[in-house]
Order: C-alpha cells, then sequence, then structure tokens
C-alpha cells in the first residue's frame, strides 16, 4: 500500500481519497489533485481504501473498479451500505453500458472511462463537489426567491410560498444545479420513483405549475425551456445585458482560464511521464514476449494473465499521458487476451503490439513537446449559429475523443482556422448576409495542406449537394440528424484521411522516374510515395517521412543496396521495417544476397506496373493498415 499525503493552502482544503493500483495512473493523478490545492490521500488496493474511507473524513472518493484485495465495485456497494453519503466517482477501462449500470447501482455518483480527459475528470471532480456543498447549504436563493432546505420552506419576496412536494423538490433540483439543463426523463428519475411509472407530460405539469405560482408570487420567469434538450434555471435578470455582447467577447475569458489549466494539466502529465516513461516501455516488452511465446506456441496461463494485466493498466496509463492510439490499442490487446488464441487472434496480437511500440518510438523520438501530444486530440471545428445543436455535439464528442470548438459566424470561422487549424470541419451552409457557407467552403480548398469539410445543413436539395461536391466537400449531412451519426461521419473522415497519411512508401533509386512512376500506379490507394534519388542522405530521409514499406534499388552509384538493408536491419527501431528489392538482377546469388541481409521480397524491374503495384499493397496489408480503396 501507497500513502501518500499533500497539505493544500486552501482555509478549508477538500480531501480527496484516490484508490488506484496502477502506479503512473495514481501519480498523475495525486499530482494534477494536488495542483488543484486537494489534499490527496492514495491507496493501492481496494481494502486498504475502505479502511481509509472509515477511518478518515473525505469530501470525494476517486475509485478505480478493477483493484486488488476489494475491487471497486464492492468497495462502493459496502461503504454506502454503511451510510456514507460523500460523492464516489468511479474510473474504469469497461465501457459497456450494463458496466455503467452496475457501477452506478452500486452507489457511484459518476463513472468515467478509460482513457480520459484529465481536464474533463477535474471538471467532474469539481461538480461532485460543487453539488455536495450546495447540498449541504441552508439557503438556497435566486433573485427574490429562498429555499429553506432546514425548515423545508419557500419564500418570495419575504413572503412563503406554498408547494407541493414535488413542486418544492423540483425547485430545489434547479436551484442547486443552476447551470445544468434536465430532460424531462432526467427529471422523473430524479423526483419520481419507479414504482409510480408517471409519464413525461406529468413533469411538463409541475413546471407549469411551479410557474404559475411563482409568477403569481411576483417572481419573474425562473425556468426556462430548452427546446428539444429539456429545462434549466434561467439566468438571473442583471447578468441578461451580457448576452447582448458578441460570443468571442463573452467566452474570451473563459477559454484563457480554460488554456491556462489546460497548461497546468500538461506540465504536471509531462513531469510524470519522464518518471514513469521507462516503465511504461517495460510494459509494452511484456507484451512482446507475450507476442513472441504465442507465435512460438509457447504461451503459459500464467503468461497470458499478466499480459493482459499489464495491457488493461495501459490502457488506462496511456490515455492520461495523451496517447489516445496507444490506449486504445491496449484495450483492444486487454480483449484478444481474454480468452483462448486462435491462430488469427495470434496474428492480431502480434500486430498490435507491434504498432503499439512504434507507436511509442515515434513519441520517443519526435520532436514534438508534451503539451503538443496532449494537443494531437482530433480538433473538430464547427461553424454553426446553432448553438443547442453544437453543445449537443460539443458533449457527446468527449466520448469520441475529440475536442470541439465553435464559431457562430464566418468571420470569427476564419480567425479559429487561422490561429488552430482544425482536422475537421462542419460548416453550415446558411448564414445571413452575403456570404454563405459555400463562399468559406470555396477558400479551404485553396488552402494547403487541405482540411476535410463536411457539410452540414437543413439544405437537402440537389444543386446544394452538387456544389458541395464541386467545391471540394468530403461529406454531405442534412439536418436534423443524431449526434452519434454526426460523430460517426467525422471519423470516418478524419479514418480516412489517417489512412492516406499512415500509408508510406520509400523508394530509394537512382533513377527517379521509378518513383514517380510508383507515385502514379500508388496514389490511388491512398499510399504516399516518397522518392530518393541520391543515397547519401537515406537515414535523413527515412527518420524524417518514417515509411511503412521501403523499397531498395541494388545498385547505385556509390552506395550499395544491400548494405542499405543491412543498417536498417541493425537499427532496433526499424528493425521490423518491411524492406523490398527492385532490382533488374535475376541472378540466384544476388536474390540470396538480398534475403540475408534482411529482404522481406525481391521484385524484378522488368515486372508489370500493376502487378508490381499489386505486391507492394498486399506487403503493406501484412503491416495492418487498411487501404483507401478498402473503405
Amino acid at each position: 500500500m501507497l500513502f501518500v499525503q499533500t497539505a493544500g493552502k486552501r482555509d478549508r482544503a477538500m480531501k480527496i481519497l484516490l484508490i488506484e493500483d496502477d502506479q503512473p495512473m495514481g501519480s498523475v493523478l495525486a499530482e494534477l489533485l494536488t495542483a488543484q490545492r486537494y489534499i490527496v490521500n492514495l491507496a493501492t488496493d481496494g481494502q486498504t481504501g475502505l479502511e481509509l474511507a472509515q477511518k478518515f473524513e473525505y469530501d470525494l472518493i476517486l475509485l478505480d473498479v478493477v483493484i486488488p484485495k476489494l475491487d471497486g465495485i464492492s468497495v462502493c456497494k459496502q461503504l454506502r451500505a454503511e451510510g456514507y453519503s460523500h460523492p464516489i466517482l468511479l474510473l474504469t477501462a469497461k465501457d459497456s453500458s450494463s458496466d455503467r449500470v452496475l457501477g452506478l447501482d452500486a452507489g457511484a455518483d459518476d463513472y468515467v472511462i478509460k482513457p480520459f480527459d484529465p481536464e474533463e475528470l477535474m471538471a467532474r471532480i469539481r461538480a461532485l463537489l460543487r453539488r455536495q456543498q450546495a447540498a449541504t447549504a441552508a439557503l438556497l436563493s435566486w433573485e427574490n426567491v429562498q429555499l429553506d432546505t432546514v425548515n423545508n420552506e419557500v419564500t418570495c419576496q419575504g413572503q412563503p410560498l406554498r408547494l407541493t412536494h414535488k413542486e418544492y423538490c423540483l425547485l430545489e433540483l434547479f436551484l442547486l444545479n443552476p447551470k445544468r439543463i434536465f430532460s424531462r426523463s432526467a427529471i422523473l428519475d430524479r423526483l419520481w420513483d419507479f414504482a409510480e411509472s408517471p409519464g413525461e407530460e406529468t413533469v411538463s405539469t409541475h413546471v407549469k405549475c411551479l410557474r404559475q405560482k411563482l409568477k403569481a408570487a411576483g417572481a419573474s420567469d425562473l425556468i426556462e425551456t430548452i427546446y428539444g434538450l429539456g429545462y434549466r434555471l434561467r439566468a438571473p435578470v442583471q447578468a441578461a445585458p451580457q448576452a447582448t455582447e458578441p460570443l468571442v467577447a463573452v467566452s474570451t475569458p473563459q477559454q484563457q482560464k480554460r488554456e491556462a489549466a489546460r497548461k497546468k494539466v500538461v506540465a504536471t502529465t509531462s513531469k510524470v511521464w519522464e518518471k514513469y516513461r521507462d516503465k511504461i516501455f517495460e510494459q509494452v516488452t511484456v507484451l512482446e514476449t507475450t507476442a513472441q511465446a504465442l507465435a512460438a506456441g509457447q504461451l503459459t496461463r500464467s503468461q497470458q494473465q499478466q499480459a493482459k494485466q499489464e495491457a488493461h493498466k495501459l490502457a488506462g496509463s496511456l490515455g492520461i499521458f495523451g496517447f489516445m492510439a496507444g490506449s486504445q490499442l491496449a484495450k483492444e490487446l486487454e480483449e484478444l487476451l481474454q480468452s483462448q488464441m486462435t491462430p488469427a487472434q495470434a496474428e492480431q496480437v502480434t500486430q498490435r503490439v507491434d504498432r503499439l511500440r512504434q507507436l511509442l518510438n515515434e513519441a520517443q523520438t519526435a520532436t514534438a513537446t508534451t503539451t503538443d501530444i496532449f494537443s494531437s486530440a482530433p480538433l473538430i471545428l464547427i461553424i454553426d449559429d446553432d448553438l443547442i445543436l453544437a453543445e449537443q455535439v460539443r458533449v457527446e464528442a468527449i466520448a469520441w475523443g475529440f475536442r470541439v470548438e465553435l464559431a457562430t459566424d464566418l468571420k470569427v470561422a476564419r480567425k479559429a482556422i487561422a490561429q488552430s487549424p482544425p482536422h475537421a470541419i462542419l460548416l453550415d451552409l446558411n448564414f445571413p448576409g452575403a456570404e454563405n457557407g459555400l463562399t468559406l467552403l470555396q477558400e479551404l480548398m485553396l488552402r494547403s495542406p487541405k482540411i476535410p469539410v463536411l457539410a452540414f445543413t437543413g439544405q437537402g436539395d440537389l444543386a446544394s449537394r452538387l456544389e458541395v461536391v464541386r467545391l471540394g466537400g468530403c461529406v454531405f449531412l442534412q439536418k436534423p440528424l443524431p449526434t452519434h451519426e454526426i460523430l460517426k461521419a467525422v471519423t470516418d473522415v478524419l479514418h480516412q484521411t489517417q489512412i492516406q497519411h499512415h500509408n508510406r512508401v520509400l523508394v530509394v533509386d537512382d533513377e527517379a522516374a521509378i518513383a514517380e512512376s510508383l507515385a502514379n500506379l500508388l496514389q490511388p490507394f491512398g499510399i504516399a510515395v516518397t522518392g530518393l534519388d541520391q543515397p547519401q542522405q537515406f537515414w535523413q530521409v527515412l527518420t524524417a517521412t518514417r515509411p511503412n514499406l521501403l523499397l531498395l534499388d541494388l545498385e547505385m552509384p556509390g552506395c550499395d543496396g544491400v548494405a542499405l538493408c543491412q543498417a536498417v536491419r541493425s537499427d532496433p527501431q526499424w528493425q521490423r521495417l518491411t524492406i523490398l528489392f527492385l532490382s533488374a538482377h535475376t541472378e540466384s546469388d544476388v536474390i540470396d544476397r538480398a534475403f540475408t541481409a534482411g529482404a522481406d521480397d525481391y521484385l524484378n524491374k522488368a515486372m508489370d506496373a500493376t502487378e508490381l503495384a499489386t505486391r507492394i499493397i498486399h506487403r503493406l496489408k501484412r503491416t495492418g493498415f487498411q487501404l483507401a480503396s478498402s473503405l
């Protein structure tokens, strides 16, 4: 058991119990919470965590589900059975709806899936602590309305207001959550017993009655309807003048605050990454050893179990360090290692472990800072003046691993694109004034590098569709459309873009025409070809382009292809790179030399161009990358 306590500087510092057995994850979270001036106790198993929670007073418990001695669900159940009333937030890599239900039924207040955005987790913690503080407040106020939670009384302008039990609970719910939108079904879940089984129209009726009573007592309209979403507490009247200001002017201080918080998170996480980087690579080595034993048919049950545990831990820790793609690979490995391996599954394990090692090696040698790594989550820019729709997309996008920014007009959009180019754009076509979305789309298609643009509009006529296609838009989405379908379309577009980026071939041949010819053949399949006709620059170009496949000529002026192949194979970082020779020589001893040096295949320059392209494509498929033509 590891026990850490750090003191904050508040007059009344909040205390958090963190129960997490994964050392890198626990250290990152402890550092992040300490940086937010919380007092943190860290336990690395469920039994110790339970004993700490029973012995000491905590404002919140942050609890992993899969932990030694006593799992998180059992800890949560036991605490709730003993009357523990403070917030409990579960952390887990299990993301099925049944797992969520199990956690919430055990008494958890919130449920966060690994990998998660550290900023989002901190926001969830703050929200739970605010809710806890608000729940213990004796007096809740809104303009001239006051609710006394001790005496269960409501007054308006100092005069008592008679409310039914449900009306009182409804008012209390909104006052305790002043910025939250509640759907009718969410209100039913909170304020009605399942045995009552009322319909959603019951909520509408109670809201209407509450509004009438408040209005009759002299209160302004306290509850506002957010069409399509539900109800929330209306902002006080004195705050109204801010609404006339441009959206950018209002949100700029908030954006600056979020950016400052993000940089703080990045700096903290970067420090912990440096400390635990070697441990992360050791965990990957365990997976590599497992893959080798699996390929040789020598994998033991204990090895498989250990590898599964390491994959589970990596799924969480890689995510919090910003390696979302690596976290996803680790989750896939954990699932594969749960059962008896078939030959096909064994091959999938090997491919995913190789890709995980490659991803971390690239991060290790890249010149990008840790800030760049955290900022690499795909950014979607929504250009639309429909704020409710944009908010729906933004909220759900977090679960899809996206960042989202909003521009409500074309001027703001141009500025946002110039300052921070997004990975994809959701563009409405309709804007007031002389310009419309098509104007911006035309400008974007002249930009380099191009940004994928998805037209997202209520205009479904053929002329609009044809114009979007003509101007270079990649997808046409017609409103209304469910949020998950919007994000799926964005995911598909980015996936295809990544495929084209990830399929890279380096051709080293003193005849420049060879590379040009192959580029023309392979480009339609989403394969990028780099040609090098000066072998003396080979290593610089290799590390800069980071190809998935290397095509070498056998004989070049001042350089020997076999020697280049041997140099690549001698470097641990490039040992697994697919290497093909392309030569006019057909002698068996020459071909033997190439294979002895480490070649994966030997191709003849007299080969038909189509066959040559097919052989390269098949080799790329073996590396685990998909081709654009197969989408």
